[in-house]
């Protein structure tokens, strides 16, 4: 009989995964023919859940070294293919179906696109994506190295010195840096002492410097991160890393942290001269070039990341860069200019990229609202937003009225009730009565003495300022720059002083 063709092989090692390996293990299925796993040494189910997936359980001893771990389970590889993945990830189901074709394509590796999940739920908004060789022909002398962070590459290479690699667009969703689980698992403590370690071992490898001052600016440690930067761009052959773009967009951040704002404008102008197509380096050079008070050019490199849009696939970018995020920071630049029409085009340009983001409409609102223009707010929004269903009208006519608009949420409401059916407009107006609304007028008339008084609270108690250095300082910095940003809008002044409008980042979120 003949044997059955195994095309993928799926190689995995792990230790106290219970939690996050079935997510993964369902994702791959039938996409690899064959699953190993090498346990580390796992106190919980994790090796049970393994088996009820079908999978081939190694045991092995954890000897510090994330290659000797890998190249266990490489060994027992049966597949033509190998695709390695961790307990945090899982493919995409509407792009991952795409690895058994591209795997009988002439290659030698293949390159999926990693998202990086960094918030708190699973959310992929606003995380990193880069591609990387995740899928590979097995042969018994290619394996990994490197103690953390393994490589697989330079072992293709000198086995087949022309290989060819193909970038695909399947995506593996990547969960670890999500904030709760970097502290559940003190994944941040492991890879620096890692990393240390391989660095005493071989202190001329400038990938592992390079990882070591990553690890340390998330750790936020940004003069440590900025020595290893700078180490690694002094080295023989830097502009030929597949990271050297990383390299300077981080150093820039380092300098950011460190509110080495003339610094980081000069490191990030060399950075986009360098990657002139790189939208992350522009974007950065904006945001440098904000918090220096250099607002007229900081708007120019914004809109310079706009029109590249986001990051060619050969990239490491965030997110939102060249788009929706780069757009929000734009809204935040126009709003200290006081030039309500390019806030109106930021903002409704980031909402059109990102349709379900809440932030850039708020600030929308909120600006209006102060500049005393509140009541073009539903016109505008109903001009430039579609919203193609009763929970998509409310969801923004909430924010609205969170806003202090609420006449404008009732215009919002009333303009969609009458293009909809009967049975949609009884829907819409039921609004009105959950927010207690006792028609037009009067709701006109309480939203006003409702805006009077909070406009004289925020003239006579300024927010109480965040000592440096606590975990609140970000947030309690953009709450003192809005109270500021109000009493100039209300008063007419010039910006005199752009740093309080644009505190210490873009304003996106709170700092992770």
């Amino acid at each position: 009989m003949e044997k059955l063709r195994k095309l993928i092989s799926l190689c995995m090692i792990v230790r106290n995964e219970e939690q996050q390996l079935p997510r993964c293990l369902k994702s791959v299925q039938g996409i690899v023919d064959e699953i190993i796993i090498v346990d580390t040494g796992s106190s919980d189910r994790t090796i049970e859940v393994a088996e009820q997936f079908g999978a081939i359980v190694v045991r092995a001893e954890w000897e510090q070294d994330f290659a000797k771990a890998r190249n266990v389970g490489l060994a027992r590889a049966q597949g033509e293919w190998v695709l390695f993945l961790d307990a945090d990830e899982m493919l995409d189901a509407a792009t991952g179906s795409q690895l058994r074709e591209e795997a009988d394509h002439e290659a030698s590796g293949l390159f999926l696109q990693i998202w990086n999940v960094v918030g708190s739920s699973d959310d992929e908004r606003g995380g990193t994506v880069h591609p990387v060789l995740r899928l590979f022909r097995n042969d018994q002398h290619i394996r990994f190295e490197g103690r953390i962070h393994e490589q697989i590459a330079a072992s293709i290479l000198r086995r087949w010195p022309e290989a060819v690699f193909r970038l695909t667009d399947a995506k593996i969703f990547h969960y670890g840096y999500r904030h709760d689980i970097v502290l559940e698992k003190n994944k941040l403590q492991r890879n620096m002492e890692l990393l240390e370690r391989a660095v005493l071992e071989e202190p001329n490898n400038v990938f592992h410097r390079y990882n070591l001052g990553v690890e340390f600016l998330r750790a936020g440690m940004p003069e440590k991160a900025l020595e290893a930067f700078r180490f690694v761009k002094k080295q023989e052959g830097f502009g030929q890393l597949s990271y050297a773009h990383l390299v300077l967009k981080y150093e820039v951040r380092s300098l950011l942290s460190l509110h080495r704002w003339a610094e980081s404008v000069d490191a990030a102008t060399k950075g986009t001269a360098q990657f002139a197509d790189y939208p992350d380096m522009h974007h950065y050079r904006s945001l440098s070039l904000a918090q220096n008070g250099q607002l007229r050019q900081a708007v120019h490199a914004a809109e310079k990341a706009l029109q590249l849009g986001a990051a060619p696939p050969q990239y490491h970018t965030e997110d939102g860069i060249g788009t929706y995020r780069t757009s929000y920071m734009l809204g935040r630049l126009k709003e200290a200019q006081l030039d309500t029409q390019g806030v109106i085009r930021a903002y409704i340009a980031s909402l059109r990229q990102h349709s379900s983001l809440m932030p850039p409409l708020y600030r929308l609102c909120r600006y209006l609202r102060i500049a005393g223009e509140a009541d073009r707010l539903a016109a505008i929004l109903a001009a430039q937003l579609a919203c193609h269903n009763e929970e998509a009208v409310l969801k923004v006519a909430d924010v609205i009225a969170e806003s202090g608009c609420e006449q404008a949420a009732i215009e919002w409401v009333n303009w969609h009730a009458a293009q909809h059916s009967d049975e949609q407009r009884r829907r819409l107006e039921a609004w009105f009565e959950r927010i207690g609304g006792v028609g037009d007028e009067e709701k006109g008339q309480k939203t006003e003495r409702g805006l009077l008084r909070d406009q004289g609270q925020e003239q006579e108690q300024e927010p109480v300022q965040t000592p440096i250095g606590t975990s609140g300082l970000f947030s309690e910095m953009c709450l003192r720059a809005d109270w500021h940003l109000e009493r100039l809008q209300r008063s007419n002044k010039a910006v005199t002083a752009l740093r309080l409008l644009l505190p210490c980042e873009e304003g996106w979120g709170p700092r992770r």
